[in-house]
């Protein structure tokens, strides 16, 4: 996920505006408190556990937050297409692609951690085709490619 930190007031604004269109497009509200667990996703960058998104929280608000609420948030932003769940590492990643919905695709380095997000049409097409000729209806495709990235592959190179 190449998102450059959203504290930067123009980016926050960017950002904020397409979680605002994407929730009005689905006739949800974007409420303080899921607006809060976004700006934590998009200011992380990375993947988060729920956990480790409930302790940032915390320490940003000072305050116990309950664990329910914040998988509650992430359902919405789930739900919403702003956040996409990585089944493999069972974290949450903030959708480098908000501004409209799509299924996704991830390359996940096992060495630094770094997620690509591809969208791949032509792939969706071949699974939704293969899936039609042996007659399965997935309720759901996640597909996730473990490997190396670029960076971590030149550094073994090296």
């Amino acid at each position: 996920m190449a998102k450059p930190s959203a504290t930067a007031a123009p980016l926050a604004a960017k950002w904020r505006k397409l979680a605002e269109g994407r929730c009005a497009e689905k006739g949800e509200r974007l409420t303080p408190a899921r607006l809060a667990v976004y700006a934590e996703m998009l200011v992380g960058g990375r993947p988060l556990s729920a956990y480790e998104l409930i302790a940032l929280l915390e320490q940003r608000q000072d305050r116990k937050i309950a664990p329910l609420t914040v998988y509650r948030h992430l359902d919405f932003l789930m739900r919403t297409g702003l956040v996409h769940r990585l089944e493999s590492a069972q974290t949450y990643l903030a959708c480098d692609h908000p501004d409209h919905a799509h299924k996704s695709q991830f390359l996940l380095c096992s060495s630094c951690g770094h997620v690509d997000e591809v969208e791949s049409s032509g792939l969706e097409t071949l699974l939704a085709q293969i899936a039609d000729e042996r007659g399965f209806r997935p309720d759901n495709a996640v597909v996730e490619v473990k490997g190396l990235c670029g960076s971590c592959r030149t550094e073994r190179a090296d």
